[in-house]
């Protein structure tokens, strides 16, 4: 019988993995899975995954170790693999899929505030993770990068079906009365940034909770090699880690000021979703921004790039009427400076609305 692990939940680094285990929140750490992967050594391993996904370069650690490691590992997708997840399943060597699951691929996304150049960085950037991404899909399914950087432009989502036609899966599950083969959308939960730094400001200024030390190596760079090592806060009494609900019970001042920040956070991101509602277009963006945990600032993208194709439609629409009147057939004599007064429109209109996103990026003092 293979050796069995299952990977569910948001995939976070080492460094924060002990902050969701504390929230009940499941996770997929390098850390964990590497400690998984010794202790099967080189036997047969059955992966199987139900995950929205996470972060790329945790994602990434934890392909490299699926891929590399010499027994031979079949990946099941039981449910969603998304995102991070969806190329951490490219890395088995045989890839299953159950007739309900399915796998989403999309662009990688990040947040970044400051001028152009930081801008620039931000999108030279998230072009390279991309790519770098699409070469995990190109390694399993054979397709071209290009064609898999439009799939991922467009948020693609394949039923087992399709996964298993481009190559993305190689059998669907319980298919063709076969026996099963034993060879992050419900995304995970994904705790803002600025909670998890507070956690970490918190206990490293007070070098603990309430009296509980905090191990040495208890910081902001932790990469430990599995879960056993990395840094707990422990009860007196017992020295056993503390969960969630003794967390509460012992530490409520702590867990509601956490709490409170993460209601905070999303409450601000609702809100500055909204103050978007009066942009031409807006609605339909906004309740599905709202609803798929998208921000200000991608709407705000979306309301650019719909009102850029609505009016070059228009303009489409217009030459199309004229020819079919004829009246492009009448020969006119331009008035003077025509050529000068259009640019000059051209100009203007082009910066208006360059004036118009960028007072939309900058809402809420241009956070994202």
């Amino acid at each position: 019988m293979p050796k069995k692990l299952k990977l569910n939940g948001t995939v976070v680094g080492d460094s924060e993995a002990w902050i969701y285990e504390w929230f009940g929140i499941p996770t997929i750490s390098p850390g964990a899975v590497a400690k998984a992967l010794e202790e099967a050594g080189e036997e047969d391993i059955e992966v199987s995954i139900n995950s929205g996904g996470g972060s790329v370069f945790a994602g990434s650690e934890i392909y490299t170790m699926i891929k590399d490691h010499p027994a031979t590992i079949t990946v099941k997708i039981t449910a969603l693999a998304a995102s991070a997840a969806s190329f951490i399943a490219m890395a088995g060597d045989r890839v299953l899929i159950s007739p309900t699951a399915q796998i989403m691929i999309h662009n990688a996304a990040t947040s970044a505030w400051g001028d152009k150049e930081v801008m620039d960085r931000g999108r030279r950037m998230l072009n390279s993770t991309d790519e770098a991404i699409a070469n995990a899909y190109a390694l399993k399914t054979g397709m071209s990068i290009d064609d898999l950087l439009s799939m991922m432009g467009k948020e693609t989502w394949l039923n087992a079906q399709e996964a298993k036609r481009l190559g993305f899966a190689d059998e669907i599950m319980f298919s063709e009365s076969e026996p099963v083969v034993t060879n992050n959308l419900s995304m995970g939960a994904v705790l803002p940034p600025e909670v998890i730094d507070k956690i970490r400001n918190e206990l490293l200024r007070s070098n603990g909770v309430e009296g509980m030390p905090v191990h040495e190596n208890f910081g902001l760079n932790i990469m430990n090699t599995s879960p056993s090592s990395q840094s707990t806060i422990k009860n007196k009494e017992d020295d056993k880690p503390m969960n969630f609900k003794e967390l509460q019970e012992n530490h409520p001042v702590l867990v509601n000021e956490i709490m409170t920040q993460a209601i905070s956070a999303e409450r601000n991101r609702i809100s500055a979703l909204n103050e978007l509602a009066d942009a031409p277009g807006a609605a339909p963006f906004i309740q599905d921004a709202i609803a798929n945990g998208e921000t200000a600032g991608d709407v705000a993208m979306k309301i650019i790039k719909a009102s850029a194709e609505r009016v070059k439609q228009e303009g489409e629409n217009r030459q199309k009427d004229a020819e079919n009147s004829k009246v492009t057939d009448v020969a006119t004599q331009p008035p003077v400076n025509q050529a000068k007064n259009e640019a000059e429109e051209e100009a203007a209109a082009v910066e208006i609305m360059v004036q118009y996103a960028t007072e939309l990026i900058n809402k809420k003092g241009g956070r994202l």
